[in-house]
């Protein structure tokens, strides 16, 4: 007996057999859902490019990566038979592995494996990560298909992200593009593939448990090949009760995410199941227990609920927050359905749902100023969330999933924003619609969040590429200013310290006092204060005030011969400082006379200074950290009277410490010193947005409070 009979007494592994036939079907589906992924990939990051192109400062080797970005694009057709040649090969003997080229333990590793190690073992790693739990379960079920078919080995996974990322590699190989652009499609790739491969991995594990294959345990899988490859009756009679239909999955439960297996816990989703932990902890430590003869709710009975109440933000209840709002406004529906609230009640896990979803909300309203239409459209998103949060176990673990990153960029554009200006209406107009779409879109399909997002994306990145240009030349004209005025106070300081009280020559004070002071300013601000340069040109005013005083007193042949060494610098300064030649060389002349007439009269000279700060005005920087706030961090400005504002702190001044925060548009709103930033954090006017995003701030805190030992 060459296969495994199932309860209808078929053989199922002989060759034509319909579990034969499985492995290239799913390899057909899975190829269909994935390719796509190469002109996807190749578009976006030529998209991208093209965008960083048109930017003030584009990549250096952007024109050259651009032309092969086209070039890939126009040849797609020949890519994707190279992508469906290598995605294939793995299959065509599985589950015994392919054969690949041997290789001795210590044999070299070429240049190519070697980038394509470097850059794909990231994307490799990142993508396993995220699919950790549906990988496992299809593993399991690949392994129970193997040992059915007839394998000995513990089978790999052809549609693992090692196998599709290597895949990826040898489509687009060293040949077809440099280093740099490669390891850019790769990470590009990684970012689509994420959703794709959510999708596609649920799919193939919904074909393989309508096929009827069981989940395989690691520490049965031996036992099971042994009893596959064994000819005798006793080990199929063995193989037949450890894989029957007591160890399959019923089709009707398919989805991964309603394994059994998984009720009761969510894998990794720590947070979250922490977090639902506390909400049950704190309802049990308020709330009277449940009355006797009061059933739970079933959960299409819960999502019928939701679906009718959903596009309706939930009617405030006195005292309450969102989620006893919701629960009101559930409960009225479920009456309108016929079912009694005296009879059935939503379950631990939607109450505990509703409760952290409320309260996420709650904060999220509570900490941030919003107008009251914001405050609507937020009302409006809890259901959808609420239904997400009982269908996708994973939601608040982190990374953030699509959906929270769309919640935290809504509540960011809705955040101290008037919409008084074109430019804050235009940001608040955006946000609002796309709430609206998420409430009508999403019925079930969590893939409607990352749409949303990336519509919301799209239309804001060329008011978020203004807003940054503008913000740039905002403190870049400042800092022009600040660096200029400093490199005149240390040219200044330097004319004092080599001066003072001593008298000099009147053509040697005029050119000290004028092209020597310049040169310096000019050193400081293009090499900057610890330069060669800038030593250079103070180490020839110190030469020329040590030769006025030599010519003092009366040593002509040393001086002379020092004046004659001296006068190729002189020349350079004067001709540096925007003299002519002939200009130049009537100032050294007069110079020159000078140091020669040993009666000519010395004396003190007063300068005026090129800074027109007091002197020692420029702060070194100190007191900076202290704000707690650094460049990119979102403020609102909260003033009596006035509607909230949210400001960005674009530029901290590395000379005063001083700190400048622009509007939406990025044009400048308040340029502070530190102790004006510091006064206005301490009483209120400005206050800091988290930089990890609201609602990651929000979860966090909720995180805390739980664990929190005065926590109930």
């Amino acid at each position: 007996m060459s296969g495994v009979q199932t309860k209808g007494g078929h053989e199922h592994g002989r060759a034509g057999s319909p579990r034969a036939e499985l492995m290239p079907s799913l390899g057909s589906g899975m190829l269909a859902q994935l390719q796509p992924l190469l002109l996807a990939t190749i578009d976006a990051e030529r998209s991208g490019l093209a965008r960083r192109m048109r930017e003030d400062s584009p990549p250096s080797d952007g024109a050259e990566d651009l032309a092969n970005l086209n070039i890939l694009a126009g040849e797609i057709t020949a890519y994707e038979r190279r992508w469906r040649a290598r995605f294939s090969h793995p299959l065509r003997t599985w589950p015994v592995p392919a054969a690949s080229v041997a290789r001795d333990a210590f044999s070299l590793v070429s240049d190519d494996e070697l980038q394509g190690q470097l850059i794909g073992q990231p994307t490799i790693e990142a993508l396993e990560r995220r699919h950790a739990d549906i990988l496992d379960t299809i593993d399991k079920r690949l392994w129970s298909l193997a040992a059915a078919l007839g394998g000995e080995v513990r089978p790999d996974n052809p549609f693992a992200p090692r196998h599709l990322v290597q895949g990826f590699l040898d489509t687009f190989t060293p040949a077809d593009c440099g280093p740099r652009l490669r390891a850019a499609l790769v990470r590009r790739f990684e970012r689509l593939a994420g959703e794709a491969l959510g999708e596609a991995y649920a799919w193939c594990n919904r074909q393989l448990a309508e096929a009827g294959i069981a989940l395989a345990g690691t520490s049965d899988y031996a036992t099971l090949a042994a009893a596959t490859v064994a000819s005798h009756p006793a080990s199929s009679a063995a193989r037949i009760q450890m894989w029957g239909a007591d160890n399959a999955l019923e089709p009707a439960r398919a989805s991964w995410r309603a394994n059994p297996a998984d009720e009761g816990g969510a894998g990794d989703a720590g947070r979250g199941v922490a977090l639902r932990h506390a909400m049950r902890k704190r309802r049990a430590a308020t709330a009277a227990g449940r009355g006797d003869g009061v059933r739970h709710l079933r959960p299409e009975e819960f999502m019928a609920a939701l679906s009718l109440l959903q596009g309706a933000a939930p009617a405030p209840v006195p005292g309450g927050g969102y989620a006893d709002a919701t629960r009101a406004g559930l409960l009225g529906v479920t009456a309108s359905l016929g079912i009694d609230s005296n009879s059935a009640a939503p379950s631990p896990e939607q109450e505990d749902a509703l409760d952290l979803v409320g309260l996420l909300f709650d904060q999220l309203a509570g900490n941030h100023q919003l107008q009251d239409a914001a405050r609507e459209q937020l009302g409006g998103l809890v259901l959808p969330y609420l239904r997400l949060a009982l269908e996708d176990p994973r939601l608040f673990e982190r990374p953030a999933p699509p959906a929270l990153e769309l919640l935290a960029r809504l509540v960011a554009l809705w955040d101290a924003n008037p919409a008084e200006s074109d430019q804050d209406a235009q940001r608040h107009g955006l946000a609002d619609v796309a709430a609206r779409e998420l409430v009508e879109e999403y019925h079930g399909d969590a893939g409607v969040f990352a749409h949303v997002l990336a519509r919301l994306d799209a239309a804001l990145e060329p008011l978020e590429r203004r807003a940054t240009i503008s913000g740039r030349r905002a403190w870049q004209a400042i800092e022009g200013g600040e660096r200029l005025d400093a490199a005149r106070q240390a040219a200044d300081r330097a004319l004092a310290a080599r001066v003072g009280d001593r008298p000099l020559l009147p053509a040697v004070a005029g050119f000290l006092q004028d092209q020597w002071r310049q040169s310096l300013a000019q050193a400081w601000l293009r090499s900057g204060p610890d330069s060669q340069r800038y030593a250079e040109a103070a180490a020839l005013g110190d030469a020329l005030v040590e030769l006025d005083a030599a010519a003092a007193q009366a040593s002509g042949a040393a001086v002379a011969d020092q004046l004659v060494d001296l006068q190729p610098r002189l020349q350079a300064c004067y001709l540096a400082c925007g003299l002519d030649a002939s200009a130049a060389g009537n100032l050294l002349a007069g110079l020159v006379s000078e140091f020669a007439n040993p009666d000519m009269p010395r004396r003190n000279h007063d300068f005026t200074p090129l800074s027109k700060s007091a002197p020692g005005g420029t702060a070194d920087g100190g007191g900076q950290a202290s704000s707690g706030v650094e460049p990119g961090q979102v403020l609102a400005w909260i003033r009596d009277g006035e509607p909230a504002r949210a400001l960005r702190l674009v530029w901290r001044s590395p000379l005063t410490g001083a700190s400048l925060l622009v509007n939406t548009q990025g044009t400048r709103e308040l340029l502070l010193r530190p102790e004006e930033l510091a006064r206005m954090l301490a009483d209120g006017s400005l206050v800091p947005r988290p930089t990890e995003g609201p609602v990651e701030a929000a979860l966090a805190g909720l995180e805390a409070a739980a664990a929190s030992p005065d926590a109930d």
